[in-house]
């Protein structure tokens, strides 16, 4: 399907979302319309290169890929302690609403080790685990989106002002003091990215023309390691048959200057965590083929190139390995698990999904560090 005609039938999905949903047209259809739109627009994670996974969003959240993993004890093996935890399934699928208004979230509990059901279709816990940042509705007039932060000791939300609308790809930065969101309005000026202060909610709204211009795939805006920049994988669309290519890796200031341009090809870098913790690597990935490049995050050059079939690059365990989703396969009944893999591809550790979270769009991991001894199984 050409990436014109995609566009079209994805814009008239959206209207038919907005819309009760007429007798000739199968719900099925509809609900996953509803479902791709928040994908694109209202939920945080990656917006993939190919069409087929943007109703895949997928984010990595709170410690992974950070200087508190424990380094291999054996070049190339995993740390014998497990440091890290799935915080958070978001996005697990709903039965009563056509779309994602009903879509609920799995909160991990760390006194517990247990998973409670929230009533928020997106829930992405911050570093320290004290607050987490929710999502309401689908982006329709019967249920508009709002984001905001759930205060895990009072269970109180804090709403952000206004209407969620087009945006996506919200994250903490690592200091856990802002939120990054990604703006993107069907038509007119703001594309770009909001810069949020935790602490008063107060919002900053930064248009970077690159959106618009080199963002074919959809890509969403990510933290760089230390905090001061952001970066979009820059693509465009070749030809009408084939889908949108990577180009380059644009760095940003948080004013929206551009500071610098990192040409590579293949695969898209659209999740908090895709850069190594050190900055000087990222990862990117083809979900259609599975391949995966580390490429150097200054010069664009290809380090390593692998492929992990139907999976999608989550972060970085440590600096040799990386934390992948697949989808499923006969082994595994269809069930979705977490591989971490080496940089070759060999799997290392297999995680589970917890009970109950097959159908989660967004998986978040966090650290393992005071998870009490009853869940330590959870951690890898």
């Amino acid at each position: 399907m050409s990436t014109r005609l995609e566009t079209a039938v994805r814009d008239a999905l959206d209207e038919l979302a907005d819309a009760a949903p007429p007798p000739h047209l199968a719900q099925g259809a509809i609900r996953r319309a509803n479902r791709q739109r928040v994908a694109r627009f209202a939920v945080a994670g990656v917006a993939a290169v190919t069409a087929v996974f943007v109703a895949v969003p997928l984010a990595l959240g709170g410690a992974a890929g950070t200087d508190r993993a424990p380094a291999p004890d054996v070049a190339g093996q995993l740390p014998v302690t497990k440091p890290f935890v799935v915080t958070a399934y978001g996005g697990v699928n709903g039965a009563a609403d056509l779309g994602p208004a009903d879509d609920y979230s799995l909160l991990l509990d760390p006194a517990t080790g247990s998973y409670e059901k929230i009533p928020y279709n997106q829930a992405v816990p911050s570093p320290d685990g004290g607050q987490v940042l929710v999502h309401q509705g689908d982006n329709s007039r019967a249920h508009p989106s709002r984001r905001g932060l759930l205060d895990r000791k009072s269970g109180k939300v804090r709403w952000l002002p206004g209407d969620a609308g087009y945006t996506s790809g919200a994250t903490w930065s690592p200091d856990g003091r802002q939120l990054l969101i990604t703006n993107q309005p069907k038509a007119g000026p703001g594309a770009g990215f909001l810069i949020v202060d935790v602490a008063t909610l107060t919002a900053r709204e930064v248009e970077v023309p690159d959106v618009r211009t080199r963002n074919a795939g959809g890509a969403t805006f990510v933290w760089t390691p230390d905090g001061k920049g952001v970066a979009l994988t820059h693509s465009v669309n070749r030809s009408e048959s084939e889908p949108a290519q990577a180009t380059a890796i644009g760095f940003y200031d948080l004013a929206g200057r551009s500071t610098r341009t990192v040409p590579v090809t293949g695969g898209t870098a659209g999740v908090n965590g895709a850069f190594s913790a050190d900055g000087s690597r990222v990862a990117l990935h083809e979900p259609a083929s599975g391949k995966i490049r580390i490429v150097d995050a200054a010069t664009g050059a290809v380090r390593q190139e692998f492929s992990v079939p139907t999976a999608v690059v989550l972060g970085w365990y440590d600096s040799e390995h990386l934390i992948v989703r697949t989808h499923g396969d006969r082994a595994s009944a269809g069930q979705p698990f977490l591989n971490v893999v080496d940089l070759t591809g060999k799997v290392k550790r297999t995680v589970p999904f917890a009970a109950g979270a097959a159908t989660a769009q967004q998986v978040h991991v966090g650290s393992s560090e005071n998870l009490p001894a009853g869940a330590e199984k959870l951690a890898f």
